[in-house]
């Protein structure tokens, strides 16, 4: 409590600072990137949500150890597609995920939300639990003491909700035994004869092939948020820049947005959705920011210059041969690759392909 009014009173501060024209500024664009842009993929995040808390509500106690694969719900996906944002977004409108003041004047808040540490063991994961309680960890707690605890204070807290953010931290550099740990404490979790709660996993890969493990296999309901591609990508990213630009923004597309540029942002985005969102608002708040009254090419050649970092001449929004470039790793210089190429050679590593968190 202490800390977020800090922070509170730190913001204050700085919007004090601020003339009323930036901070007319600030908060227009604040109000831009807050707005949600939903796709078909959000139909089966939704059901699938719904479903978890109806499985709550009619659950029965003598067959808690019968396998229900309305009890884990994972999203799976690519940096940048948007899981995060979508969670938090349909997560926000179940009312039994929200807080709530019970009989005795308490406040009591049913969904859990933290990110899997990194590097991640079982132990680490249950103190990150716990940490996200406000309960104070104790390091010397053992693995199975850890675990057990986080399920109490679950318990003591009346969580019935468990989101875990990065959830492929848990399993990306663990060993057979360990993620076989991992795996029977998510069961665990969910089977609780007691407190039985429901998990909600979002991750890159290796989460899918995670989820395939026999122990979760019947447990779990897995939604794939994949690439935009072919003729649903140009349609969709078309989309998102009529409502950004157009509907949120209550600017004009230029011109310049024509022709190839649908293609050309798509492939700088590596065709995810939510990267392809943000860099849209980045456009969008420079246009804003210099007064424009249209959002131009020119505006998506800086936010890409900004994002990526890439040298003059290789920018994907004005370059002839884009197709060939790569813009994870645009920001690189002839030094760095000369000292990521002796590194894969020493360490015999393959390297990071496009579009895959390291």
């Amino acid at each position: 409590m202490q800390d977020n009014f800090g922070q509170t009173a730190a913001v204050a501060r700085i919007r004090a600072l601020l003339p009323p024209e930036k901070l007319e500024v600030a908060d227009r664009i604040s109000e831009i990137n807050g707005r949600y842009i939903g796709l078909s993929r959000d139909g089966p995040v939704h059901d699938a949500l719904v479903g978890m808390v109806a499985s709550i509500a009619t659950i029965d106690t003598n067959a808690i150890s019968k396998p229900d694969k309305r009890r884990i719900v994972a999203i799976c996906g690519d940096s940048g597609a948007g899981k995060t944002r979508a969670l938090l977004e349909h997560t926000s409108r179940i009312p039994a995920m929200q807080p709530y003041i019970d009989e005795d004047g308490v406040e009591v808040r049913p969904f859990l939300s933290f990110n899997a540490p990194s590097p991640c063991t079982a132990r680490l994961l249950a103190l990150t639990g716990l940490e996200a309680l406000g309960y104070p960890v104790r390091q010397a707690l053992q693995e199975h003491q850890a675990w057990a605890l986080f399920q109490q204070m679950l318990k003591t807290h009346r969580v019935m909700f468990v989101l875990i953010d990065e959830a492929q931290h848990a399993v990306d550099t663990a060993d057979v035994l360990a993620t076989t740990k991992i795996g029977n404490a998510y069961k665990n979790l969910v089977q609780m004869p007691d407190w039985p709660v429901r998990l909600v996993l979002a991750g890159v890969p290796p989460l899918a092939s995670f989820l395939a493990r026999k122990q979760l296999y019947n447990r779990r309901t897995v939604i794939r948020f994949d690439k935009l591609k072919g003729k649903s990508a140009r349609e969709t990213v078309a989309i998102v820049l009529r409502k950004v630009i157009g509907e949120h923004a209550k600017l004009e597309l230029h011109d310049s947005l024509e022709g190839d540029f649908v293609a050309r942002l798509t492939y700088a985005c590596d065709g995810e959705f939510g990267s392809v969102v943000q860099m849209v608002r980045g456009a969008v708040e420079l246009a804003i920011i210099d007064g424009a009254t249209q959002v131009t090419r020119e505006h998506f050649k800086r936010v890409y210059q900004s994002y990526s970092g890439c040298v003059i001449g290789e920018n994907i929004f004005e370059a002839a041969d884009w197709r060939g470039m790569s813009p994870h790793t645009a920001f690189l210089r002839e030094d760095d690759h000369a000292w990521e190429e002796a590194n894969l050679q020493k360490t015999k590593r393959k390297p990071t392909k496009f579009g895959v968190r390291p």
